[in-house]
């Protein structure tokens, strides 16, 4: 996309760490068979406070303090999630709404599994274009932990939260 500049950058985990030796104990498997299929030592799950929002909400607050921009000149918000944890708001306007963005501006969701945060980029950049404006906020959040069956080796070894 044409144009397109990355100003900064924040990210947030939740707390519970979850190893594979943790793991080996409710799937059969093994840190050696996940490492060699994965290359994952770790993931982590979100705690009972957490989900995909809260860290959403971490993450831009970090991003938006290293670009040195202010909320006001945020012309859109869009998250990238599956897993959002209501249908309403969704995780873009709680962002939103927690970091003083201007309600007059748009700030939605964007479901497409591992490639949303791509779509998340296009849609943002095709607001810039058409309203106007300098600066988009984009944040990839998820909280797969919920979702993920626990007992199903072949997926529960893949996914965390972040």
């Amino acid at each position: 996309m044409k144009g397109l500049q990355l100003l900064a950058t924040g990210g947030a985990l939740p707390g519970r760490v979850v190893t594979n030796e943790d793991l080996s104990r409710q799937v059969d498997t093994s840190d050696e068979w996940i490492m060699t299929r994965t290359g994952i030592r770790q993931r982590y799950y979100c705690t009972e406070s957490e989900d995909a929002a809260t860290l959403a909400i971490a993450a831009a607050r970090q991003a938006l303090a290293r670009s040195g921009l202010a909320a006001s000149e945020i012309a859109c918000c869009v998250a990238a999630t599956l897993s959002a944890p209501t249908a309403t708001p969704s995780v873009a306007c709680r962002v939103q709404a927690a970091l003083g963005l201007p309600e007059n501006r748009p700030a939605f969701d964007v479901n497409a599994a591992c490639s949303g945060f791509i779509y998340a980029i296009a849609a943002a950049h095709g607001l810039l274009n058409t309203l106007g404006g300098r600066y988009a906020l984009v944040i990839g959040c998820e909280a797969l932990s919920r979702m993920v069956d626990p007992t199903d080796r072949t997926t529960c070894v893949l996914f965390g939260d972040g």
